[in-house]
């Protein structure tokens, strides 16, 4: 999936722990619950979803903030390491914030498809059926 800051783990930074990185984690559990309410694919097990369209609108404002915190998150802590000044923070941001990949109802089958193929890999790893929202490894 395209649009994070930091996809490709650069190690610069330190001052918030890398704690933005969880923060990115959370955002992308929450925006394949979106796609999952929405489009309530059939090789979920056990998933449905009575969430009302409000709700539905809530939790995408959530993930929207969340992607958008994160990267903010990620520029300061640029900043705060000493890796960058002020003035690049100002400078990157939109361009940061552009990458942002946010809600869009129209992306759900590729949110949907990349879970599933992760899924069916770990399943073909480890011989067996894997419910990623039960099993913790």
């Amino acid at each position: 999936m395209n649009g994070w800051i930091g996809e490709e783990l650069d190690m610069s930074g330190g001052f918030f722990e890398y704690q933005d990185y969880r923060l990115e984690d959370m955002a992308k559990m929450l925006r394949l619950e979106i796609a999952k309410c929405r489009q309530k694919p059939d090789w979920i097990d056990d998933y449905s979803s009575n969430y009302s369209d409000a709700f539905l609108e809530e939790m995408s404002k959530a993930y929207n903030m969340l992607a958008e915190v994160q990267a903010r998150l990620h520029r300061l802590d640029w900043v705060f390491s000493g890796d960058d000044g002020v003035d690049a923070y100002f400078q990157s941001l939109p361009e940061d914030i552009g990458k942002v990949e946010f809600d869009d109802p129209e992306k759900d089958e590729v949110w949907l498809a990349d879970e599933k193929e992760r899924i069916d890999e770990w399943n073909k790893e480890h011989g067996r059926l894997h419910d990623p929202y039960r099993d913790m490894e």
